[in-house]
């Protein structure tokens, strides 16, 4: 820059002093030189700060990469995928929050990713890429139900159905065994073993493990004072229960578990491998950067949160 200024001062000199003339603000030679010379040291002054400024950046943002390699980075043979998280699907209002849209803010959300380019996938999808190359879509996007209500059949799945949409279920054993039956007219609050298997029949809805009976305080996480062998061994016989009961009511194996209120703690990750289990699903935000040949990349996968009043374009806008 100060090169430029050297070589180009004299023409910037004449520019100057012509836009001084067309303002009214002409002055002789004499008296325009030291004036525009001012000027001029004033915005060497600010290029130089602002060159500053970005270099700063520059060697922070590198610096970062090199502190931090667990930050997403994509590269050769990878693919960003965002993953949106919801929960129940109602009509009521009081209901409608964090954890809960209108039927409207769903097909809207649904409208939203066909006009926009954007293909649903599910945990399948993202298993065959890593492990054997499978291509995903030019712009994938997940949409995960947490829980296992009853909305995801009355209302989700007919909208999936006209939008040519998929979606991931994770449901959690216990919830499913308590739901009875709602011949007396009552809606359940969430799905029974045949309905579940209604969804997995109909292609369009992936199950997965929520664990059997851990979606309360703690989560599966590890509890104050309890041995890592302790924790691991309670862990592992909670998800297997769930593992078996699905397989035994719907006829499919979950591949990916997902993390009751998103608690996760040390040694969690060795049981779901222990348990066959290819990924996992966390409550943490942000992108992810899926991987071929890259294992790792499927667990502790972030989501992003859909909550009502907050349309699914800002959602993916933030991320």
């Amino acid at each position: 820059m100060k090169i430029y200024l050297k070589i180009n001062g004299g023409k910037i000199l004449k520019k100057i002093r012509a836009k001084l003339g067309r303002l009214g603000l002409s002055h002789s030679a004499r008296e325009s030189k030291p004036l525009i010379r001012k000027l001029i040291r004033k915005v060497k002054r600010h290029i130089n700060f602002f060159a500053l400024y970005f270099l700063l950046i520059f060697l922070a943002s590198a610096q970062l990469v090199q502190a931090f390699p667990f930050l997403p980075k994509k590269g050769p043979g990878s693919v960003e995928v965002p993953i949106i998280m919801y929960h129940l699907i109602t009509k009521n209002s009081k209901y409608q929050g964090k954890y809960g849209i209108s039927i409207a803010e769903m097909e809207n959300d649904l409208a939203y990713l066909r006009e926009n380019g954007y293909e649903t996938v599910i945990m399948s999808d993202l298993i065959e890429f890593v492990y054997s190359g499978r291509a995903l879509p030019e712009k994938p996007v997940m949409l995960t139900f947490d829980d296992g209500y009853s909305s995801d059949l009355r209302y989700l799945l007919p909208l999936l159905a006209k939008y040519k949409m998929k979606a991931v279920t994770s449901i959690v054993g216990k919830y499913v065994e308590e739901s009875v039956s709602d011949s007396n007219g009552t809606i359940n609050p969430y799905l029974t073993w045949a309905q579940i298997k209604e969804l997995h029949d109909s292609g369009l809805v992936e199950i997965q493990n929520h664990s059997f009976d851990l979606h309360g305080r703690h989560g599966s996480g590890k509890r104050g004072g309890e041995l890592a062998e302790a924790y691991q061994a309670r862990l592992s016989a909670d998800l297997a229960k769930c593992q078996e009961s699905v397989k035994k009511n719907i006829g499919v194996t979950p591949t990916a578990y997902t993390y009751p209120l998103g608690i996760i703690s040390k040694g969690s990750k060795a049981v779901l491998v222990s348990l066959g289990f290819k990924a996992s699903l966390s409550c943490s935000e942000g992108m992810n950067i899926i991987e071929e040949n890259n294992p790792d990349c499927l667990f502790s996968l972030r989501r992003n949160i859909r909550k009502s009043g907050s349309p699914l374009s800002r959602v993916l806008g933030s991320i």
